[in-house]
C-alpha cells in the first residue's frame, strides 16, 4: 500500500558549549584561552528519483541532526555537527503541521529545503568574552505529503482493463485478474519514445458510484492528479459496472471533479476498451457520440486503437 502522508518531527542539531578555559604565561598573567563551540548540523530533505517511498520514515517519528562539538582549551574551535540528510520522492510537498503552512515543494530530481537549522555554538572565553552555552536547534513538526508526478493517469470503473493497458504501454509489472479491484495500490509506468524521450503513467485503483461512502477503496488516491497532464477515463465496452457508456464516463468525472473541483481544468479524455467484445461495436461509437467529446475506441487485447491513443498522449504531453 502507498504511503504518501506521515507526520514527523524534525530538530536540529544543539551547538556545542564555548569553553571556559585559561592558561598561565611565562610572565604569570592568566589568559583566556577558550574556543567557540561547534554549530549543530541542520535537517534537510532532498529530492531523489532514487529514495525510497515515505514509508520508510513512518516508524522513525523524531529526527535529530548531529550536536556540534564543544570548543575547547588552546583556542581549539568544536567541530560542527553533520547536516542530517533525509532523501524523499520527487513530489513531495512539506508542511508545517501546526498551520498547515507549505514549506517547500519538492518537484525536481535534487530540490532541497533547510527546515530545522542547527543551533550556533557558544562563545568561547577568549579575548575576554565570556564562555557561553550552545544553543538548541530549531524544532519543528512537519507532515510530509507525497503527490504522484506523473504526466498521464488512468482512472477508471472496475475491470476496464486499466492494468493492461499500462502493462501494453509500459511493460510496468501490474497484478492485473480478472476479477474488480486488483489493483490495490496506484502503479507507475514509463513509456519509451522513439526520440528516447519518456512519458510516465500511472494507474490508479478503480473508483465507482458510492467510493465516497466508503465502499471499495474510496477516491483517497484521487489527490494524485494534480500534477497530471492527462486524464484517460477508462470504460469497459461490455458496460460491466455501468448502465451505459455515457453514464460510466459521467460518473468518473464526477467522482474526479467533487474530489477536487480545480481538476476540472486538467485535459481528459474517454478511452473504451474491449471494443473487440462488444456485441454491436456500431452501437458503442453510436452511444460515445453523444458525449460530443473526443474518445477513443480501443482494444488492449488485440492492439485496434492503441497507435491513435499513443500518438493523442505524446500530443498532449508535448513529445509528438
Amino acid at each position: 500500500m502507498l504511503i504518501d502522508k506521515i507526520h514527523l518531527t524534525v530538530q536540529g542539531g544543539h551547538g556545542g558549549h564555548g569553553c571556559d578555559s585559561y592558561y598561565h604565561r611565562i610572565d604569570r598573567k592568566i589568559v583566556p584561552n577558550g574556543a567557540d563551540g561547534g554549530d549543530g548540523g541542520s535537517v534537510i530533505f532532498r529530492a531523489s528519483h532514487n529514495a525510497p517511498g515515505l514509508d520508510r520514515l513512518k516508524l522513525k517519528q523524531y529526527l535529530v541532526a548531529p550536536a556540534g562539538t564543544h570548543g575547547g582549551p588552546n583556542n581549539k574551535r568544536g567541530a560542527c555537527g553533520e547536516d542530517l540528510v533525509v532523501l524523499v520522492p520527487v513530489g513531495t510537498s512539506i508542511y508545517n503541521k501546526e498551520n498547515r503552512l507549505a514549506i517547500r515543494d519538492l518537484n525536481q530530481d535534487q530540490d532541497e529545503v533547510v527546515v530545522a537549522r542547527g543551533g550556533r555554538g557558544g562563545s568561547g572565553n577568549i579575548g575576554d568574552k565570556k564562555a557561553t552555552p550552545g544553543q538548541e536547534g530549531e524544532k519543528l513538526e512537519i507532515e510530509l505529503e507525497f503527490l504522484i508526478p506523473a504526466d498521464v493517469f488512468l482512472v477508471g470503473l472496475p475491470s476496464t482493463g486499466k492494468s493492461a493497458l499500462m502493462h501494453r504501454l509500459t511493460k510496468a509489472h501490474v497484478e492485473g485478474k480478472d476479477y474488480p479491484f486488483s489493483t490495490t495500490s496506484p502503479v507507475l509506468g514509463v513509456y519509451e519514445c522513439d526520440d528516447y524521450s519518456q512519458i510516465s503513467l500511472c494507474e490508479l485503483p478503480s473508483v465507482f458510484e458510492g467510493s465516497t461512502q466508503g465502499r471499495g477503496l474510496g477516491t483517497q488516491f484521487l489527490k494524485h492528479l494534480a500534477r497530471g497532464k492527462l486524464v484517460l477515463y477508462m470504460l469497459d465496452a461490455t458496460n460491466s459496472f455501468a448502465p451505459s457508456l455515457t453514464e460510466g464516463y459521467h460518473t468518473l468525472r464526477k467522482l474526479v471533479w467533487e474530489h477536487n473541483p480545480a481538476f476540472k481544468q486538467i485535459p481528459s479524455v474517454a478511452v473504451v476498451n474491449k471494443i473487440d467484445l462488444a456485441d454491436d461495436p456500431g452501437k458503442v461509437q453510436e452511444e460515445m457520440e453523444k458525449l460530443e467529446r473526443l474518445y477513443f475506441l480501443i482494444s488492449v487485447k488485440t492492439g485496434e486503437g492503441i497507435k491513435s491513443l499513443v500518438d493523442f498522449i505524446k500530443e498532449q504531453t508535448g513529445h509528438a
